[in-house]
């Protein structure tokens, strides 16, 4: 539904006019094109910008620069919605908390089929620098400080699946259809986790495609954000084991 901004009544969310006072009702679609700026715009200021203003000397230590990076691609999104007026409960798809259980088995699923297809295209395409200094970056800030990077690896399922599922592929959904948004929402997904050998962005990409299946399929921002934040502590808790 659709509350209209001057008499506060309901209306069905196509509406385009009030059924009550006749006034215009803000429009509660979102451009894909528009979507896909914005998300691309908050990645490469969350990539570039912030690290930019690190080496500019300022007194940014690499957690606070993370932290800061992915509460940005969370809150440009948010701050596009709000400035639609979009309803935005009811465009992400919150979902129930209920679903925060099948969110965990997701994330542990998830992690099982990462570790096969990382072997076979590690097999195939090399080993992957990126995922390799990704994964001594979290040793590392490990152990500075492991319950603080535990937090961290937590933020990128809240922040990057209200991104990716919520805001974009729900873009290209509602335009076009449901297997458009999934790929599309996938494949900026991937390309997000650059990658000289293209394993990284291979793996996020196919990752990506199973979130963004159960996030269509249950219609819930619960199962998929959680999934998320459990595969990134399990692939923290196997990085501390190995490393």
């Amino acid at each position: 539904m659709t509350e209209c901004p001057k008499c506060g009544s309901e209306a069905p969310r196509e509406a385009r006019f009030c059924p009550y006072c006749g006034s215009k009702l803000p429009s509660q679609e979102i451009s894909p094109l528009a979507a896909l700026l914005v998300v691309v715009l908050a990645f490469v200021t969350a990539l570039i910008g912030l690290p930019l203003l690190y080496l500019a000397g300022l007194p940014l230590t690499i957690p606070a620069i993370s932290i800061v990076g992915e509460l940005v691609i969370f809150l440009f999104p948010l701050i596009y919605m709000l400035h639609k007026r979009v309803n935005i409960a009811d465009y992400i798809m919150f979902g129930s908390l209920k679903h925060f259980v099948p969110g965990l088995g997701l994330g542990i699923a998830l992690q099982g089929i990462s570790i096969i297809l990382s072997l076979v295209l590690t097999y195939l395409l090399g080993p992957s620098t990126a995922m390799e200094e990704t994964g001594r970056l979290i040793i590392n800030l490990a152990k500075e400080s492991p319950i603080a990077t535990m937090l961290l690896l937590l933020l990128p399922g809240l922040c990057e699946e209200f991104a990716f599922r919520c805001f974009l592929q729900n873009a290209l959904a509602r335009r076009y259809s449901m297997t458009l948004g999934l790929i599309g929402a996938s494949l900026v997904f991937g390309l997000a986790h650059p990658d000289p050998q293209a394993v990284y962005i291979i793996l996020s990409f196919a990752v990506g495609l199973l979130l963004g299946y159960f996030y269509s399929r249950f219609r819930s921002y619960v199962m998929v954000a959680t999934a998320h934040a459990t595969f990134n502590l399990i692939t923290f808790a196997l990085l501390v084991l190995v490393g």
